[in-house]
């Protein structure tokens, strides 16, 4: 879901942001992450009821029991591994926050 916001509110945090130290920066986008999770979660938690999530969680394992998922994710598994022998793969790298960075 995307929220609106008006432009002063916008020029204001681009004000707010060009007055701060680089530290300062990425202290306040970490915040805004923050309160972008804590929106996600909350729009998660009013769109599907306990019972939904139960009801859609049952499907997904049923989907994933068939013999016909588990050739597909072994078919994966395999593609994924024959890539890494090859050399096509690089080691994940994250940030002391746990975020992916590029390698």
């Amino acid at each position: 879901m995307t929220y609106a916001t008006t432009e002063a509110q916008e020029q204001t945090l681009i004000h707010i942001i060009r007055s701060l130290p680089p530290n300062r920066v990425e202290q306040l986008v970490d915040f805004a992450h923050f309160l972008e999770a804590q929106v996600i979660e909350q729009d998660l938690e009013t769109d599907e009821s306990e019972e939904e999530i139960a009801v859609d969680n049952d499907r997904w394992d049923a989907l994933l029991a068939s013999d016909e998922s588990q050739k597909l994710l072994k078919k994966l598994a395999d593609e994924a591994l024959a890539e890494h022998r090859a050399g096509k793969t690089r080691p994940m790298k994250f940030t002391d926050e746990g975020r992916i960075v590029p390698g």
